[in-house]
């Protein structure tokens, strides 16, 4: 039970995507965000259980999947898959980061070597 409650969220989360998103992803693409949303979700749920458990376990214990617990589990992991890539999609419309990396060009370089020796020159006249 461990490993469905842990592995089975992020395989919803990818499907919605791809419904959402409407084009085709590569292998490495679907893999990449299987694991991101692995992390995302269990560490959202783990979160929830340290906070809200009245144990507050440091790790797994095989006491702590009881049927009651895991079925409480999923249902949680269940609604937070689906809510993520809809939150994902929305942020990702509103917010943009561009990055504009110049490179000087040889010319550009003799430019402000001359500058700077006819700036030192201008000084000590």
């Amino acid at each position: 039970m461990f490993f469905i409650c842990m592995l089975m969220p992020a395989s919803i989360s990818i499907l919605i995507e791809k419904r959402i998103i409407k084009k085709e992803l590569s292998n490495s693409d679907l893999i990449l965000k299987y694991l991101f949303y692995t992390f995302i979700i269990t560490t959202i749920m783990n979160t929830f259980i340290y906070i809200f458990s009245s144990d507050n376990y440091l790790y797994y214990q095989n006491s702590t999947f009881t049927y009651d617990f895991c079925l409480k589990y999923m249902w949680l992991s269940l609604l937070l898959a689906i809510f993520l890539p809809f939150l994902f999609k929305v942020v990702n419309a509103n917010i943009d980061i561009n990055l504009e990396i110049r490179k000087k060009r040889k010319n550009e370089k003799k430019k402000n070597k001359k500058k700077r020796s006819n700036k030192k020159s201008n000084k000590n006249n």
